[in-house]
């Protein structure tokens, strides 16, 4: 009786999230997070790597405004900490999306959606762009037609580098948060962890467009950030285009 009443509590949430957040879904922008470095990895950062996986996916099932999070080259050992976590068959049903293949792959064959294109009725594919601090482009605002690619890499000073390689490397647009616009200072020890550029993304959009606004939500000034006050003001982005 119990397990039958837990079912249906379960199926009415569902139901409730597809209600409310896959039409939201389905305008927002999408984020991928590439795991092609995982032989680059000690396996300290792996179990690291998986831990923020998590983090990523509960961050986006919570969100106000969800998106379609999708984690690429997902194998080895970062997967197998993946499926040690409970529940983790289930992750598809909350906007979640995993493959063995390279984003490359994934995103060129026609097997992921585009956005609506409602004058012609058409799918049109989304623009990839790789977050790294070392590109020269900072994004001013997000766009519904765009997947933010963010590069799964816990020892980001080990790697650096990686990331801007990788979109050059296969021919894709680059660029790197406002952190500098916004914050005045930020702690040496603290790297911005993949769960980390998840929240300030979705935050964004939550934030009315203000980067300010979105990094205080994830980086509140406890942790050691801090802000510029003006900046953390004035400093938005152009309109939310869905």
């Amino acid at each position: 009786m119990e397990r039958t009443l837990a079912g249906d509590s379960k199926r009415r949430k569902q139901l409730a999230w597809d209600n409310e957040k896959l039409p939201i879904v389905e305008t927002n922008f999408e984020i991928c997070l590439d795991c092609s470095f995982e032989h680059l990895m000690k396996d300290k950062e792996i179990t690291s790597l998986g831990s923020q996986i998590r983090h990523c996916y509960a961050y986006n099932k919570r969100a106000k405004f969800p998106c379609r999070f999708t984690v690429t080259n997902l194998s080895g050992k970062t997967l197998e900490h993946l499926q040690k976590e409970t529940g983790f068959h289930e992750w598809g049903n909350r906007a979640f999306v995993s493959t063995d293949r390279h984003f490359s792959e994934h995103f060129s064959d026609g097997s992921v959606e585009g956005y609506s294109d409602e004058e012609n009725g058409a799918k049109e594919a989304k623009k990839l762009v790789y977050l790294t601090s070392d590109s020269d482009n900072v994004i001013s605002y997000l766009k519904s037609d765009e997947i933010y690619i963010i590069g799964g890499i816990v020892d980001r000073n080990r790697l650096k580098g990686k990331c801007y390689d990788e979109a050059l490397k296969y021919n894709i647009s680059h660029a790197r948060l406002p952190l500098d616009s916004c914050l005045a200072k930020m702690p040496s020890t603290k790297v911005l962890t993949c769960n980390h550029v998840l929240g300030i993304l979705l935050q964004y959009r939550e934030q009315n467009e203000n980067w300010a606004e979105a990094m205080q939500q994830v980086l509140p000034s406890r942790k050691g950030a801090i802000y510029k006050q003006k900046q953390r003001q004035a400093f938005h982005g152009k309109s939310w285009d869905c």
